[in-house]
């Protein structure tokens, strides 16, 4: 492949992004889900999700267009409550941040016509407000990872060889995979080369003191901040599928929840383990296709599933949401259904973050009836939220 300067990241993404219009029957769905899991697993770590955007109920966004949020203006300082008037405490900040997930894709589909299509951004966080904020990152940054503290983990990828012609995969020459830690004010805390060649690499989650990787032929590392020293928590030598173990894995409270098994639309399966040993605490499963943004509660006794499922020639999309001591169902809420357009999925999951320890906020955006142009997911995204009891 010829590789553009500017951002050999977006190259294999680009590539990973051409997948088929969702045909109408079942197995030709399965197999398309296996070739384009096969195509993600050439690229030179393991991409993020194709699948973009979806419908859903919800509240809209209160954003427009490609400009951040700006942030609102303190209020004026109240009086002094009365005795007899007791203030109103502040609304807690929500447990986790919700950052905006996933590449989207794009199509012209007819000849010197628009180009049409959903892409996400590359560190959008959506507040509590409804407000969306657009993190400054470096280029060729992908897989953020928000800490509550405000600061963000991400792989920096970087084409040291721009304009030579290469063969990608896990051992192309020159590239450069950089774990970075940006402060909440954008200065760079942590810059450290993490790539071996021949070997993929993910990042699965992150703390205050680890960052924790994914590594073919090791299994789960945690690569401690602030001097580099890794150790192996969980190791896993085999791909399941040709994937890397821990693919769309979430960290929190001493457990890993991650996706396992191959792609099946009827059938979602994670396990969950501890960080310390690696033993099974459950296997969990979902009637359905798991789609991105598996997320465990702050406690680690819950995860919110996205997952997708069969309607004809559409998917309809769920949420469940799971013990992960007992695998019992504690919640099944419908979002949406997501129709083809012009080749693209019409929607997906786009982040998860929990508000406290029983209730959930799912973002969701689908593409317009006709679609005249690229949209952001900030400019269409809706929020479901899910609660249990």
């Amino acid at each position: 492949m010829d590789v553009v300067p500017e951002d050999l990241a977006e190259l294999i993404h680009r590539a990973a992004r051409a997948t088929a219009p969702y045909p109408a029957d079942l197995a030709a769905l399965r197999r398309r889900a296996r070739a384009r899991r096969r195509r993600r697993t050439t690229t030179a770590v393991a991409g993020l999700v194709v699948l973009v955007a979806l419908t859903g109920g919800g509240v809209p966004l209160l954003v427009g267009g490609q400009r951040p949020a700006t942030p609102p203006a303190a209020p004026p300082p109240s009086p002094s409550p009365s005795p007899t008037a007791p203030s109103t405490p502040p609304t807690p900040a929500p447990a986790q941040r919700l950052l905006l997930s996933g590449d989207g894709g794009t199509v012209r589909p007819h000849r010197g016509g628009p180009e049409i299509g959903l892409v996400g951004g590359v560190a959008d966080e959506l507040r509590s407000d409804g407000s969306v904020v657009r993190h400054r990152v470096p280029a060729g940054w992908q897989e953020t990872v928000a800490l509550p503290d405000g600061r963000l983990v991400g792989l920096k990828f970087t084409d040291l060889m721009p304009g030579v012609r290469r063969t990608d995969g896990p051992d192309v020459a020159g590239l450069s995979v950089k774990l970075m830690l940006l402060r909440a004010d954008g200065r760079v805390e942590v810059d450290r080369e993490v790539r071996i060649r021949g070997q993929a690499l993910a990042l699965a989650g992150a703390d205050a003191r680890y960052a924790y990787l994914v590594r073919d032929g090791v299994g789960l590392v945690s690569h401690e901040l602030t001097t580099g020293r890794e150790k192996t928590l969980i190791r896993v030598q085999t791909k399941v599928d040709g994937e890397l173990p821990f693919r769309d894995a979430d960290v929190t409270a001493g457990r890993v929840v991650s996706v396992t098994g191959p792609a099946d639309l009827t059938q979602c399966r994670l396990d969950v383990r501890r960080l310390a040993g690696g033993s099974r605490l459950s296997r969990l499963t979902v009637a359905g296709d798991c789609a991105p943004s598996v997320r465990l509660s702050p406690g680690g006794g819950l995860v919110a599933v996205p997952y997708r499922r069969p309607n004809g020639r559409n998917l309809d999309y769920r949420l469940a949401i799971l013990d992960t001591a007992t695998g019992q169902l504690r919640a099944d809420q419908p979002l949406g259904t997501a129709s083809p357009t012009y080749g693209l999925p019409g929607g997906g999951t786009w982040g998860a973050a929990w508000i406290d320890d029983t209730t959930v906020r799912v973002v969701w955006a689908h593409l317009p009836d006709p679609p005249r142009k690229v949209y952001s997911v900030a400019e269409l995204a809706r929020v479901v939220t899910v609660s249990v009891q």
